[in-house]
């Protein structure tokens, strides 16, 4: 089967969750035997970063912008027929708040092959000042709309997300859930030496965060609660893998600066290595993230393959992946305390945190990306032959 994703960044500009679920996937169809080509942007390349055409298989199509404002303001020059060019046999595309997904549609319509469109969130109930909200939600009620009825099959990664999107319009029988995951190597166990001598990390014990550098993942309220552990804890390190605005970064900084732990923080930029990111998840002795909305965290389950403890936020997905007090202590967005009495808790009960890290890792077992790339290629197959999603 000819397969083509349309996605607004992929390898090697991996953003976010969003595009370790697409390559992770498309790779696992590789090997099942379908030709997969990702159609994503073409945007200015970074010094010193190799843009290829394929990577294990996977054939890139890098799409030039009309124009390019914000991540939700792309105009992709083409795209449309691009994909009727490859010709492909099924079409499936992700995030519906997006223009691309409205082409990648339009073509599977044209091609009259099946549309598959992939929801990481719904945008309208993500936290947000009220000026951006109101966009959205106009975005969602309008645009979104559109899309979503225009696709065969719409994939939903967390249940949380199934009223809002029945709200929208969606049939329920065009929804299905299908979470996120990890690779199947990634059960294997890693050295974490790697990573603390690679990145010059000394003292015990460290907190890791690995995600984008966002105001919405609630680092601010983390660098608050953060003194309140390193009294406690004063070789502590709090160390941060991901990329994000620059400014944002520089009011972390500042923030630790001012709160007296600059030289307890660790800022690694973002890890596209398999091998170096999982030895990242090895070398923490707590995982956190202290997020105000996810769909599902893509870096919650790779820290539970490593037998890692969990403390994260009461938001979105993330109770669909864990269940507080079992693989993971769960508080309340924006609760300083909450996080740090939860960081302090598995720091000091060391059989508690080795116990909810075996439960996390034996429970992400069943969330492979081997078995969520079945699931998928049944949902192509079944559209493919008429049958309907059952």
């Amino acid at each position: 089967m000819k397969i083509a994703m349309v996605n607004v960044y992929f390898y090697p500009d991996m953003v976010g969750g969003a595009e370790w679920y697409v390559y992770n996937i498309s790779r696992e169809l590789v090997k099942m035997g379908h030709e997969v080509h990702v159609f994503t942007g073409k945007y200015p390349e970074k010094k010193g970063v190799k843009y290829p055409d394929s990577v294990e298989g996977i054939r890139i199509h890098r799409v030039p912008m009309v124009f390019n404002i914000t991540y939700r303001v792309k105009l992709w020059k083409n795209l449309e027929d691009e994909i009727i060019r490859k010709k492909p046999d099924v079409v499936h595309t992700f995030d519906y708040a997006q223009w691309h997904s409205y082409a990648a549609l339009k073509a599977a319509s044209r091609l009259k092959v099946p549309s598959v469109l992939t929801v990481f969130d719904v945008h309208s109930i993500i936290p947000r000042p009220w000026y951006k909200q109101v966009p959205m939600r106009m975005l969602d009620w309008m645009a979104g709309k559109l899309v979503l009825r225009s696709a065969g099959a719409v994939l939903v990664r967390a249940p949380n997300l199934v009223p809002f999107l029945l709200k929208m319009g969606v049939e329920k029988d065009r929804l299905i859930v299908t979470p996120s995951g990890i690779r199947a190597e990634a059960l294997e166990p890693v050295d974490g030496s790697i990573f603390i001598q690679k990145y010059g990390i000394t003292g015990r014990p460290i907190v890791l965060y690995l995600g984008r550098l966002h105001p919405l993942k609630g680092l601010t309220h983390l660098f608050r609660a953060a003194p309140l552990v390193i009294k406690e804890f004063p070789t502590a390190v709090f160390v941060l893998v991901g990329q994000g605005e620059e400014s944002f970064k520089k009011e972390l900084v500042k923030l630790a600066r001012g709160l007296g732990f600059e030289k307890n923080v660790v800022f690694t930029g973002p890890i596209y290595d398999f091998q170096e990111k999982m030895s990242a998840y090895a070398s923490c002795d707590v995982f956190v993230l202290p997020s105000g909305y996810e769909g599902t965290s893509q870096s919650v389950f790779e820290a539970m393959s490593q037998g890692k403890p969990i403390v994260s936020t009461r938001r979105g997905g993330i109770p669909f992946q864990v269940e507080d007090g079992k693989e993971a202590l769960l508080v309340e967005y924006g609760d300083e305390k909450g996080l740090a009495s939860s960081i302090l808790r598995l720091l000091k009960e060391k059989e508690t945190a080795r116990e909810m890290g075996l439960r996390a890792r034996r429970k992400v077992e069943s969330f492979t990306y081997p078995a969520l790339a079945k699931q998928v290629e049944e949902i192509y197959f079944q559209l493919r032959s008429g049958m309907g999603l059952g």
